[in-house]
């Protein structure tokens, strides 16, 4: 429904002031703050109109209004084309990225801190889908007769390493050779498929020699581990603080159904993914995530490429969207454009890993 343009205006300002103010709002406040020429029971007159509409509501019976679900919905679609960083936030950002990071993992924690740290909300972020990453090279020490160190660098950066078994005694040749193998015929297969593939079914060039065998399974052992969480989560105590500072009466038991609906985290990811369905760029839920216990949250959430990425932040419903969407937009963006470099980066600092 189109509002008229003062109720938009009436509406913006009781959003705005609720979220930097945490108090109800009055008609005689909206006076004040934007001088309007019109009389206070125009206006309030006007906001009985947005509460018979859905926008706000009164908390108790003398009281002003604050925003409901739909009033923070409308204020959001306002605010997407406005929101921008400050200046010196956007260099805290650049800053987060200008250190070498190599490890996919390490880049996805220091982004969840980052996010969390600058919004100071509850923030995630869910790393690309690895199995559809590609295989750049690996990286092999000898460590032993019997083990070796493996490096696994995808498009994206280093996103397996460890140590792996050998079946038999293998000279510091054996190993050259092996590396050298995988690098020159396996790169830019997809994780996924490698983990899977059978030298026989694929009819891998020379796939009955020993060395093409022990390199298969070099591989698909190291690509074997899952020891990545499918969720990176920080600062999730931050939200116990701004549900006290609006109803302490119920603050823990909505921060206790937060915990419950992020602690199975491939339920959290499928529920932000059915939110985002086939979207690009941002996405806000306004207590509408489709995951019991998230009721009275929003949550802000990007895309970010290659290979399906998302962050977000999460905050009660009164939450700073101007913040939280400047913020996602700009991080979602920095973090895409540094992962496009990191398997060049990865590339040149793991050839040699002894």
């Amino acid at each position: 429904m189109n509002l008229p343009e003062r109720q938009r205006l009436i509406l913006k300002e009781i959003v705005d002031r609720y979220i930097r103010l945490r108090e109800p709002v009055s008609s005689r406040m909206i006076l004040e703050d934007y001088g309007l020429r019109v009389s206070s029971a125009t206006v309030r007159n006007d906001m009985n109109d947005l509460e018979a509409q859905g926008y706000i509501e009164k908390p108790y019976a003398s009281s002003g209004r604050i925003p409901t679900a739909k009033g923070y919905r409308f204020f959001v679609d306002w605010l997407l084309d406005l929101s921008r960083l400050s200046k010196d936030e956007r260099l805290e950002v650049v800053e987060a990225y200008q250190a070498p990071c190599l490890e996919v993992g390490e880049t996805m924690r220091k982004t969840s801190l980052l996010l969390s740290s600058l919004t100071g909300c509850a923030a995630f972020v869910v790393p690309p889908e690895i199995d559809r990453t590609l295989l750049a090279q690996v990286a092999v020490a000898r460590l032993a007769p019997q083990s070796m160190l493996l490096v696994v660098v995808s498009d994206i950066g280093v996103v397996e390493h460890g140590v792996v078994g050998v079946d038999g005694a293998l000279t510091t040749e054996d190993v050259d050779r092996i590396a050298g193998l995988i690098n020159r015929t396996l790169a830019g297969t997809s994780l996924g498929r490698l983990r899977t593939m059978s030298l026989e079914d694929e009819q891998f060039e020379g796939w009955y020699e020993p060395t093409v065998r022990q390199a298969m399974h070099i591989l698909q052992q190291g690509l074997e581990r899952e020891t990545r969480p499918p969720l990176f989560l920080e600062g999730l105590m931050k939200v116990v603080g701004q549900l006290e500072a609006v109803d302490a009466d119920r603050a823990m038991d909505r921060f206790l159904g937060l915990v419950r609906a992020v602690q199975d985290r491939r339920r959290f990811i499928r529920a932000v993914r059915e939110l985002r369905a086939a979207r690009e760029g941002l996405a806000v839920a306004v207590g509408d995530l489709p995951l019991a216990g998230t009721e009275s949250f929003s949550v802000v959430s990007a895309s970010y490429r290659p290979h399906d990425g998302v962050l977000g932040v999460i905050a009660p419903l009164w939450m700073d969207y101007s913040k939280a969407i400047s913020t996602v937009s700009y991080v979602a963006n920095r973090l895409e454009a540094f992962l496009a470099g990191s398997c060049v980066r990865a590339t040149e600092e793991t050839v040699d890993v002894e």
